[in-house]
């Protein structure tokens, strides 16, 4: 899954995550980079791309295969008014509820989704007197098939030759085609 897009689509639809009307989204390599230096004004989302979890192959002659992507958004929020953390923990239910309108059941584009986005957990990351880190997971099934793999060189076919057989009289009749691309 593409991170971009991600951080696009949350960009586009959150009401959460604005400091003076601008969206305070964006990508970070790993999950210490987001929290260590967290660089957006809070509520801030850091998308971070994780792993994929393959399914076995079903064709027997070809390739069919069903890949889990899985996405993280890493909330960064303010715990400055209660160093309890009370009240940024609180704030977490309201940053999931808008990614979840932002992400679930959305098809990225060109991702060969099956189905859309879906949700896979939360956690908490970390939290101290300023702030506190929340990891929100999101998944996308996309099936690959043979169209997706290795395709090697062949010759162009240009013509075929076959015999049919009339099944009356079992006489065979040979049969030619000429194949022209199209120019």
């Amino acid at each position: 899954m593409n991170a971009d897009d991600v951080i696009r689509q949350i960009k586009a639809n959150t009401r959460f995550f604005l400091h003076d009307g601008a969206p305070q989204v964006a990508g970070a390599a790993e999950a210490t980079q987001a929290i260590d230096k967290a660089w957006l004004h809070r509520p801030a989302a850091y998308v971070i791309a994780l792993e994929d979890e393959p399914e076995p192959n079903v064709s027997l002659n070809g390739l069919d295969q069903v890949v889990t992507e899985s996405i993280a958004v890493i909330v960064d929020l303010s715990n400055r008014a209660d160093q309890r953390g009370q009240e940024a923990s609180s704030t977490v239910a309201d940053a999931r509820a808008d990614l979840f309108t932002c992400l679930l059941n959305w098809w990225p584009d060109g991702a060969n989704a099956i189905q859309g986005m879906s949700y896979a957990g939360g956690h908490l990351v970390q939290m101290d007197r300023e702030r506190l880190h929340w990891q929100f997971r999101f998944s996308l099934k996309i099936q690959i098939t043979d169209a997706d793999g290795y395709q090697p060189p062949g010759d162009p076919v240009t013509d075929i030759h076959a015999t049919l057989t009339n099944p009356d009289t079992l006489a065979p009749t040979p049969i030619a085609f000429d194949i022209r691309p199209e120019t």
